[in-house]
């Protein structure tokens, strides 16, 4: 079996969450937006699914795996709303500029959002679709754990910069720890597709895109037009865009699952005797 200790890497990923999201959110959880909680417990809970994936495949508790793998079906979906809830209320906060974070990165930081959700959903589809062939079955869900690492680099990324928030100039900065974070999620995900040798194509991918999203993050994210065409997300009503989200969701999940059903037998060999 691939990956055999990957349940313990993704585990370690929740302290390294914590510590990242602690300031803008854990710390303040009682007054945060429900967008927030339902990102912030469906990604978790992606993490947790992939983790008790991997050992249980590990540990031969194939009924539990098979089990847990119908449940992505549901959460996937509610994963995809979460994330698209964030959007919308991103672009809102952008347009009323209340703080000068949002005065500067919204627009930048969609783009993050779009690779990052076209990535996951491509590599779940492929997950679901290769889900008989265990390399690339491990690979592709494993590898979605690299779209999830950027936020939680790219709000590290200021300590070893040595930004003080309390200077002027400070949120300006930010550029560098955003591109630092998808840097270092690209190079997470070479370096397990080097290890992984034959089942590493996913990882190469997941790494390639990464640095994509840099791109984009400046290209076009720091143009004026985009900005202007940015500003009109505010006004998407956040609940009928979330269920979109999560019709899209469950539609991908439905597709790859049946695009990895075991083919019908033909001809004479499927004739009773």
């Amino acid at each position: 079996m691939p990956y055999r200790h990957a349940h313990w890497w993704v585990l370690g990923l929740f302290p390294l969450a914590g510590l990242a999201f602690w300031p803008n959110y854990i710390s303040v959880i009682s007054s945060s937006p429900l967008s927030y909680h339902l990102h912030g417990v469906t990604a978790s809970l992606w993490l947790l699914l992939l983790a008790m994936q991997s050992w249980s495949i590990h540990h031969g508790r194939r009924a539990f795996h098979r089990t847990n793998g119908l449940v992505s079906l549901a959460l996937f979906p509610l994963f995809l709303a979460g994330g698209a809830s964030i959007f919308v209320g991103m672009a809102q906060r952008y347009a009323e500029g209340a703080t000068p974070f949002y005065q500067l990165w919204p627009p930048h930081l969609a783009w993050l959002d779009i690779y990052a959700v076209a990535g996951m959903a491509f590599f779940y589809f492929q997950a679901l679709k290769h889900r008989r062939q265990i390399g690339k079955h491990a690979s592709y869900l494993l590898a979605t754990t690299i779209f999830l690492l950027p936020p939680v680099f790219g709000r590290l990324a200021p300590i070893p910069l040595g930004i003080d928030f309390s200077l002027p100039g400070a949120f300006e900065r930010l550029g560098t720890a955003f591109h630092l974070g998808q840097i270092a999620a690209a190079c997470v995900a070479f370096t397990i597709a080097m290890s992984a040798r034959h089942t590493g194509k996913p990882f190469i991918i997941a790494g390639l895109l990464s640095l994509l999203g840099s791109l984009l993050f400046e290209v076009p994210g720091g143009t004026d037009f985009w900005k202007q065409l940015y500003l009109n997300v505010a006004v998407v009503p956040t609940i009928p865009f979330a269920m979109a989200a999560a019709v899209a969701g469950a539609a991908i999940g439905w597709a790859g699952w049946i695009a990895g059903k075991r083919p019908a037998a033909t001809g004479p060999e499927a004739l009773p005797a």
